[in-house]
C-alpha cells in the first residue's frame, strides 16, 4: 500500500507543498489526500522548472535526474516539503549544505 499524505495544490493542480500532518492541513483550511511518492516527484519537477536547468546554489547546469532537491529548513527543525521550502541543487552542493552531518541520500547509489 502507497503512503498517503495530505498537500496544497497549486493553480496547475499539483502539490505545491506536503502537511506534515493531517491536523496540519485542516487548521489551513486544505482536504486533499494525495500518493506521497506523487506528490515529492510533482514538487521535485517544479522545482527543476523553476530553477531553469541550474544549480540554485552554485550554478552548475543540471538535468531533471541529477539535481537534488534540498529542504533550506530541513524536517526534523520544523520544515517541510515545499516550493517555499526548497531548492533544487547539484550533488556537490547538496554534500556541502550537509557537511555537517551524514545524510541519508549520501551512500545510495542512486543519487550518484
Amino acid at each position: 500500500m502507497r503512503e498517503s499524505v495530505w498537500v496544497e495544490l497549486g493553480l496547475d493542480a499539483l502539490p505545491v507543498r506536503i502537511f506534515r500532518t493531517e491536523k496540519e492541513s485542516l487548521a489551513l483550511g486544505w482536504r486533499q489526500p494525495y500518493d506521497r511518492a506523487l506528490a515529492v516527484s510533482a514538487i521535485r519537477h517544479k522545482l527543476y522548472i523553476r530553477s531553469g536547468g541550474f544549480c540554485e546554489l552554485g550554478g552548475e547546469v543540471l538535468t531533471e535526474k541529477s539535481g537534488h532537491m534540498h529542504e533550506k529548513k530541513h524536517r526534523g527543525q520544523g520544515g517541510e516539503i515545499s516550493l517555499e521550502n526548497s531548492v533544487f541543487i547539484c550533488p556537490k552542493c547538496h554534500q556541502h549544505e550537509h557537511r555537517d552531518r551524514n545524510p541519508r541520500w549520501k551512500n545510495n547509489p542512486k543519487n550518484t
